[in-house]
């Protein structure tokens, strides 16, 4: 069967294409989902590093010069750190909370690849 549903040149096919045809499906099917999970990934590390990066300058740096001051980037970095420990433990929270709601629905969501999505770093 064609990728995107086209109809196939021959009208007969073999068994051994046919488990082929359903392994490349099978590596397609996982290649597409490591990219989505990929691209998930970055997209939150993204998110965490602009609110990051909003919050931590607007409460540490009140009036911007050419340089940062001592005070500043000692401020900057307890900043940093508090919110990326803050974002890992909801992001831990949340995966939890969605892998038991899932058990409860019986869909099958792998911890693995929720994990994947929700912490950029640990």
């Amino acid at each position: 069967m064609p990728l995107f549903g086209g109809s196939s040149s021959s009208s007969s096919s073999s068994s051994g294409n046919s488990a082929s045809s359903d392994a490349t499906s099978a590596e397609l099917k996982s290649a597409l989902m490591q990219q989505v999970q990929a691209e998930a990934a970055l997209n939150n590390a993204r998110a965490l590093m602009t609110k990051m990066n909003e919050n931590c300058f607007d409460r540490c740096i009140p009036n911007p010069g050419s340089s940062l001051s001592s005070q500043e980037s000692t401020c900057l970095s307890t900043c940093m750190e508090k919110y990326i420990s803050m974002w890992n433990t909801t992001s831990r929270a949340y995966i939890a909370r969605i892998g038991r709601e899932s058990k409860k629905m019986g869909g099958g969501v792998d911890a693995g690849t929720l994990a994947s999505l929700g912490t950029p770093s640990s």
